[in-house]
């Protein structure tokens, strides 16, 4: 098949007068490998949440379930894509590691996407769209673990932060058109007919035709995301297209030249060698590494079996992961809470409630600014001035307690620093996974496959991602959980707590007694506010200790 491909490219350079390594480089180059990995996050995120706004009418009119009983069916159609993507992360990783190309993978990904798209449009029963839902969030796996994972293996590492900015970038448009576009075609697409077309349309259809409108934008990105999959081609298939380029240029009376060039080219680095009575999986362990399994007498099979083991028992792949959690607790807390509270302080509709999700998205757009700063600053920084600004900001959204003017300019500036804060912790966590397995594999620890284990990486983090997401919301209706969890330690990635600090807030140890009050205060603010624990915790932990 791939010698097909490259006959098949040859003829046509030839007849455009191109030459085929200028068509292959453009193909390979980090720019366009970054644009197919940025749009299939797009695409993900985008066909996620523009079928929100159609759901409903989908479920009461094509699926029959009363009106009653949508909500509670929303809610288990969102609980099952990420049951999913949960469930699928592991898979997809071990999977993606051990295929030879990942644009492969990502391409059965979109073939699943496009499946589950599908099933959407044609449901008319409710078992149907929890299959379609499922699908869905089985090929988000594919995108979040194999999308990083090709552009880890593209990117130098010292610039890999920067190049992943992007991937926010896309995430934070997706956010932010999806459920817009989603409405706006749901609502005026009959309208638009009719201002265009001048007929005339049964409004009994126009819901029907509203609803199929927004799928046949869905499948309009599906096509063109399915194109750039197509021709992008991976770093390590460029010296193969480059050889064999070569020789049919050179003709016959250089094949034995080409042959041991192509040989010595594709040989991978780190061949594996054969140990007699001794299975490799496909990996290879350096010599030292097989000494030390000697002189131990203990056969590491747990890493050699599934490196995901290995990755888990890292303390620095643990605390990015934590830190993931972490993150994605925050932002879905304050994404659930933030409508019911504008709504009781404001008495703000849907279209406020929707508006006030402005200024948390929008920071998502200076993710390569961050990734730029994480590669020239590493990790630590970004993330300890991120999550310290979640927990100075989570604390000021107390102040928010009246339908004033100031009250909701505050509100708007404290929820943009929360997005921006949040966006300075997850672009460096992205980027420091890449880091932790180099590291990992740097020293040892990891049996390298033809893979890597980039994939199992991210797929750990897809699993953290998800289960913050799902704790993110239940923390958030727990109003009383600061109290009930006051005497539990908690630790925090990077030595910095979420909570607020005599550092952070510049107060004294004899002003914890104001503390007090400001924790009693009533607030509807208080379902987030995870600073209250914080401050009862490192009282009764550190000062009265002293």
């Amino acid at each position: 098949m791939g010698s097909v491909v490259l006959t098949s490219m040859s003829r046509c350079s030839e007849l455009l007068g191109c030459s085929l390594p200028a068509c292959v480089r453009i193909r390979s180059s980090v720019g366009f490998i970054t644009l197919t990995v940025c749009l299939a996050v797009f695409t993900d995120i985008f066909l996620y949440g523009v079928i929100i706004p159609v759901m409903p009418f989908a479920l009461t009119s094509r699926v029959g379930l009363e009106p009653a009983e949508v909500q509670t069916w929303l809610s288990v159609l969102l609980a099952v894509y990420g049951a999913a993507m949960f469930c699928a992360s592991p898979v997809c990783g071990w999977a993606t590691d051990r295929i030879h190309s990942r644009r492969a993978f990502l391409l059965i990904g979109l073939v699943v996407l496009g499946a589950a798209t599908s099933l959407l449009l044609a449901a008319r029963n409710l078992t149907l769209v929890v299959i379609a839902r499922a699908l869905q969030g089985a090929s988000a796996a594919v995108v979040w673990v194999a999308g990083p994972a090709l552009l880890a293996d593209s990117v130098d590492a010292h610039r890999i932060g920067y190049f992943m900015g992007f991937m926010g970038d896309s995430m934070g448009l997706a956010i932010l058109a999806a459920p817009a576009v989603g409405g706006v075609v749901f609502e005026r697409y009959v309208t638009a007919i009719r201002g265009l077309q001048e007929i005339r349309l049964n409004t009994d259809h126009a819901p029907r035709l509203g609803h199929d409108a927004v799928f046949y934008i869905c499948f309009g990105l599906i096509g063109l995301d399915m194109l750039c999959r197509l021709l992008v081609i991976e770093k390590d298939r460029v010296e193969q297209v480059d050889v064999q380029h070569n020789e049919q240029k050179s003709g016959s009376g250089t094949d034995n030249n080409n042959t041991a060039t192509r040989q010595a080219r594709s040989s991978p680095s780190r061949a594996p060698e054969f140990t007699p009575g001794k299975a490799t999986f496909g990996c290879s362990a350096t010599l030292d590494d097989d000494n030390h399994r000697i002189a131990t007498g203990v056969e590491d099979w747990r890493g050699r079996l599934w490196p995901l083991f290995t990755l888990i028992l890292s303390p620095r792949l643990a605390t990015d992961l934590f830190g993931c959690l972490v993150q994605a607790a925050l932002f879905t807390s304050i994404e659930s809470i933030l409508p019911l509270q504008v709504r009781e302080t404001f008495h703000w509709g849907s279209l406020g409630a929707g508006l006030v999700f402005l200024p948390l998205t929008l920071p998502a757009l200076t993710s390569p600014l961050v990734g730029w700063v994480t590669d020239r600053y590493q990790v630590r920084l970004p993330c300890v001035v991120g999550f310290a600004l979640a927990a100075l900001s989570f604390v000021l959204l107390r102040l928010v307690t009246a339908d004033t003017l100031k009250d909701k300019i505050v509100l708007c500036c404290l929820v943009a620093i929360v997005g921006l804060a949040l966006t300075f912790v997850l672009i460096p966590l992205m980027t420091d996974i890449i880091h932790a397995v180099n590291s990992m594999e740097a020293k040892g620890q990891l049996d390298s496959c033809t893979g890597g284990a980039y994939g199992q990486a991210y797929a750990l983090f897809n699993m953290a991602y998800a289960a913050g997401s799902a704790i993110g919301p239940l923390l958030a209706q727990w109003r009383d959980w600061m109290e009930s969890m006051e005497s539990t330690p908690i630790p925090t990635p990077f030595g910095i707590p979420h909570i607020p600090t005599p550092t952070i807030h510049g107060v004294s140890m004899d002003s914890w007694s104001s503390m007090d009050s400001w924790s009693s205060m009533d607030s509807p603010w208080k379902s987030m506010d995870i600073a209250a624990f914080g401050h009862k915790y490192f009282r009764k932990r550190v000062v009265e200790g002293i």
